[in-house]
């Protein structure tokens, strides 16, 4: 308990003595956030000749009611966290060309339990535009990120510490307007390097064996009908590529997992008015697995993304998506997964967003894990709200609640989170 206090007083004071933050913002609060660059609020960043930097410090207060994601009759185990989040983006300012670098942590300690709990996230990209032509352009990232796997995944349930691994990603696709008919193709190369973990019982799992390359080059053409609406056709190609026989959550049975297939899309993007936009796309994926224990995975496809802001001041949004994610789960060749959210966000006054959202979540396990003689299934709900207030165009402070449950037709694999989060972040 005196762990708990002392942490707990030492987060407090950081909110008060750090100039700091708050990491409840997701993507689509940061893009809405942008569409404000006119407010008093907005932050301006520090002009470095041709480069804004803008810096940034997080500074999160958190209570999690279930550290390990454990079913209810596991006893599931509360603590206090306080995440630490510096990071900055330098961003060219050239009327041709660009050139822009990220950087952003999480160095997160637990109060309870931390050597099994604690951890410090690295991401980093480094990426440009070169104009080539009036509407012709050549894209290039880098990424290197330093993470670790949620507690929730189902393929690290042994693990005394969380699952830590790298990923190296490079991306380069050209893209090219002639007149109503636009090009775009390139390639996605994805480096995953696990590290193994221990059990409670100081045996290793292997999770290094999951370590392997992903390829996905795709192309998109795409038609304006007119300046509002454009038809499109999307090919894309995936080969993982690993690089031994993969054991089951680090221990089990070997498979290989080396696998390949292809996801066909035709689609729609729009924008009715200024306020009503999204893209709208079905289609058809398949992968195959090198292993014959591992079946193929195949079915009817399709994207949704929409944005519709009823009043200046209001913005809703929503998302659905289907794709095969890798598992290394026994007898299952790939997750095929189904997710939709939604959010809402309100500028109540200029200094004051309150925003809610909710998410759902339906993963299909194609294939069974004895002794269980059903193919798995997780039904994962969410839903979180906040309210923010902006002290002046640098400071900011936050207080948020997020809701997770997962329901599982395995015994022992369900799961309930409740979190709560006090935040307050500073940036230039």
């Amino acid at each position: 308990m005196n762990i708990k206090n002392n942490l707990l007083a030492v987060s407090l004071l950081s909110v008060v003595y750090c100039v700091p933050a708050l990491a409840y913002d997701s993507k689509d609060d940061e893009e809405a956030n942008k569409e404000r660059q006119s407010s008093e609020y907005a932050h301006k960043g520090i002009h470095m000749s041709s480069f804004v930097l803008s810096p940034k410090l997080d500074v999160d207060n958190q209570y999690d009611t279930n550290i390990y994601k454990q079913d209810k009759s596991l006893n599931p185990v509360d603590s206090y966290v306080a995440h630490f989040r510096p990071g900055l983006n330098l961003r060219s300012d050239w009327n041709r060309h660009a050139l822009n670098l990220m950087f952003d942590s999480d160095i997160t300690q637990y109060a309870t339990q931390g050597d099994q709990n604690n951890y410090e996230d690295l991401f980093t990209r480094l990426d440009g535009r070169l104009d080539v032509l009036r509407d012709s352009h050549f894209d290039a990232g880098f990424n290197y990120n330093s993470v670790h796997e949620d507690r929730g995944s189902p393929d690290q349930i042994a693990g005394r510490a969380p699952t830590f691994y790298d990923t190296k990603a490079i991306d380069a696709f050209y893209t090219h307007k002639l007149n109503r008919v636009s090009f775009k193709g390139g390639l996605d190369t994805i480096r995953y390097d696990y590290q193994d973990v221990s059990t409670s019982l100081n045996t290793m799992l292997a999770m290094s064996t999951r370590n392997h390359w992903e390829y996905v080059p795709s192309i998109r053409l795409g038609y304006e009908i007119q300046p509002e609406y454009e038809a499109y056709v999307k090919f894309s190609y995936k080969k993982a590529d690993y690089d031994s026989l993969v054991k089951s959550n680090g221990a089990g049975v070997a498979y290989n997992r080396n696998s390949s297939g292809f996801n066909a899309l035709g689609g729609l993007a729009f924008e009715l008015t200024s306020l009503v936009t999204g893209d709208l796309s079905v289609g058809y994926l398949q992968r195959n697995y090198d292993d014959s224990r591992l079946s193929s995975i195949s079915g009817i496809n399709g994207f949704v993304n929409l944005k519709w802001r009823p009043t200046l001041l209001t913005t809703l949004t929503g998302t659905l998506s289907h794709d095969i994610n890798e598992t290394t789960q026994a007898g299952v060749a790939g997750v095929l997964s189904t997710a939709i959210k939604l959010g809402a966000e309100h500028e109540l006054m200029r200094n004051v967003i309150l925003s809610a959202g909710g998410s759902f979540a339906n993963n299909d396990y194609q294939g069974f894990v004895a002794p269980h003689l059903v193919s798995r299934n997780d039904k994962v709900y969410g839903g979180n709200v906040a309210a923010k207030y902006l002290l002046n165009r640098n400071l900011s402070a936050a207080l948020s609640y997020n809701y997770q449950n997962r329901d599982v037709n395995y015994l022992f694999s369900n799961y309930e989170v409740h979190q709560v989060m006090l935040n307050l972040r500073g940036e230039f």
